[in-house]
């Protein structure tokens, strides 16, 4: 292409950019109503109930009981942090350090590692649910003392 016909072609790109901004910030700036907001009907708000007083005071947490949902929530997104980032050592070295690939060019590398990531970013995911589930249920008591 030509360079003039390079010019016209962004300044019709720069000048559409700014038709829909232009565009948006009317619409967003209408005094309508926008169309997802649902109509209240006259509904009167329900009343907040009272807090409840605590029935018992809470006891020292023995240290052969099972961890709170907290410790297995944080065990779950530890795990995941470590799939997550031993994945992208892993893969960013076999991309980079393994002489096979000197071949193919940077940006290919580059986007096959961005895309490995997708999957990674999944796989922690999965790794963090199935660590905060697997070590058993609140109700689950295993104190041998009591």
């Amino acid at each position: 292409m030509e360079r003039t016909q390079r010019l016209i072609f962004l300044a019709l790109l720069i000048g559409w950019t700014i038709f829909r901004l232009v565009r948006y910030v009317r619409v967003a700036n209408s005094k309508r109503p926008g169309p997802a907001v649902p109509p209240s009907a006259g509904a009167l708000p329900r009343p907040v109930p009272a807090p409840a007083a605590p029935a018992a005071p809470a006891r020292a947490q023995s240290p052969i009981e099972p961890e709170g949902r907290r410790g297995r929530r944080l065990a779950g997104l530890l795990a995941a942090a470590a799939v997550f980032v031993g994945g992208n050592v892993l893969i960013w070295a076999i991309l980079f350090a393994v002489p096979a690939f000197d071949n193919v060019p940077t940006i290919g590398r580059l986007t096959a590692g961005v895309l490995a990531n997708l999957f990674l970013i999944r796989a922690a995911g999965a790794v963090a649910r199935t660590g905060s589930r697997s070590q058993g249920s609140p109700g689950d008591d295993r104190n041998p003392i009591k």
